[in-house]
């Protein structure tokens, strides 16, 4: 089993199962646009298997580039 080392929104260290992550994106209430947007939070929301969630204080590509390394 291979875990991922993230950063919760409080700043205290989680370790992330990947074979149990659904998807990643976005937390709630957060607005893309394809211009960027400044002001919005650099957070992502990960979704896992058996309906749990989690926000990391990471980017959703820094995950991404963990998930996959």
């Amino acid at each position: 089993m291979k875990l991922i080392n993230l950063t919760d929104v409080k700043g205290a260290a989680v370790w992330v199962n990947p074979e149990l992550l659904l998807w990643v994106g976005q937390p709630d209430g957060v607005q893309s646009s394809m211009y960027g947007d400044s002001k919005g939070r650099a957070s992502t929301r990960l979704h896992f298997a058996r309906g749990e969630h989690l926000e990391v204080q990471e980017a959703p590509p820094e995950v991404v580039a963990r998930l996959s390394a």
